[in-house]
This record gives structure tokens, sequence and C-alpha cells, in this order.
């Protein structure tokens, strides 16, 4: 049986851009019942203290994003506001590409522990967060703007070595 040969990564981390924005909002709305606005996440640009990723592909490629993840360092925390990847592209890892990018950089940057909200009703992604060894720590009533609850979920980083 001959092996195959894997194939190459057709989407790069990068930061996001303000040409992005259009992609990342198609892909919100296509992702979430309650969609975050295009001039949200061109006002997260701006800020300091962010953490913006994209998965791009080359200009021919559809979708040319893939993905993205938007966070921000508060204190010793890292908190994920936002990660969702296109529905055409979703079960391929992509994921947990932006995941795995983001944990490294909290660890890069000194944080104690990775943060972020997900509905009650998520079961999917729930499980997700838990694979990564992420914990339900407290629950958020009516924390959706529907009126459904949240649980914070975090993620306790071993100290960095001195």
């Amino acid at each position: 049986m001959a092996l195959r040969k894997p194939e190459p990564a057709q989407y790069a981390i990068r930061p996001a851009e303000t040409g992005d924005l259009d992609e990342i909002a198609r892909i919100e709305r296509a992702s979430f019942r309650i969609p975050w606005k295009r001039e949200f996440f061109e006002s997260e640009l701006r800020e300091p203290y962010r953490f913006t990723r994209v998965l791009g592909g080359d200009p021919g490629l559809v979708p040319r994003i893939a993905g993205y993840l938007f966070a921000v360092s508060l204190y010793e925390e890292f908190h994920i506001n936002k990660i969702a990847t296109d529905p055409r592209v979703r079960h391929r890892g992509l994921g947990r590409r932006l995941l795995e990018d983001a944990i490294v950089r909290a660890r890069d940057i000194g944080a104690e522990s990775v943060t972020l909200e997900v509905r009650l009703s998520n079961l999917p992604a729930r499980e997700f967060y838990r694979s990564y060894g992420f914990h339900e720590s407290f629950r958020r009533k009516s924390y959706y703007q529907d009126g459904e609850d949240a649980f914070a979920l975090v993620l306790t980083l071993a100290p960095a070595r001195r």
C-alpha cells in the first residue's frame, strides 16, 4: 500500500488586516446566531493589547480567509473573544491551528491562563475546548443577547521557566 504524500498547508496564520474584514464578517454571520458587526472587528484591529489572526490563503483560493481568532491580553489573562472557521472548510483542523497559535502566544507573553465563553448549548465547542484542557470555571447567566447562559472556560498555563 502506498502512503499518501502530505498536502502542503493551503492556509497560513497571519495577523488580521483591514482587507480581511469583509471575509471575517461573512464567516461571523455564517457561524453565530448573533454575529459581531464588521465595525467591531475593525475597531479591534486598532486597539492595543489585541491578538488578531486569520488563516489566509492565496488570492485564488476559495475561501480566501478560512478562519479567524480575536483575543486580548488582560494582565495575566489571555482572553479569546472570537474564533471561527468558514463552514466550507470545517473539520480539517483549522480551528485547532488557530487555537494552538493563540495558546503559544499566551505562553510567550507570560499569561497564566487562556479564557473564553461558550454557549451552554454548544456541546461540540465545549468538547473541543475540553480536549485542550479547558475546564468550565463558572456559568454566566443570560450572557448572550438571546438570554442563553454561557460557561466561562479556563485553560491554566504552566508558569514560564526562568
